[in-house]
């Protein structure tokens, strides 16, 4: 093998290196990413978590309430449409 053979293998194997460099470089960089995806949706879902929570233990305190016979106001109302039903006992 002459020296220009052994100068091109060199550098062709230094390229390999590069490339598998940035490649690893570059799958690191995605995992960085999907943890950091990971974490936000983590931080949402608890979040969402603990409005229900709160919502829960406000309907636990409120059916509490009404089984000790105490009146609740309601925190929303949403909006209503007054129907009159007759009933025909023929049908």
């Amino acid at each position: 093998m002459n020296e220009d053979s052994k100068k091109r293998l060199k550098a062709m194997a230094e390229a390999v290196a590069k490339l598998m460099k940035e490649q690893d470089e570059q799958k690191d960089r995605k995992a960085a990413e999907a943890e950091d995806d990971d974490r936000v949706l983590a931080a949402d879902l608890m979040m969402e978590a603990s409005d229900l929570l709160e919502e829960a233990a406000n309907l636990v305190y409120q059916a509490t309430a009404l089984l000790n016979g105490e009146d609740i106001e309601a925190e929303c109302c949403f909006p209503c449409c007054v129907v009159e039903v007759f009933c025909d006992d023929e049908l």
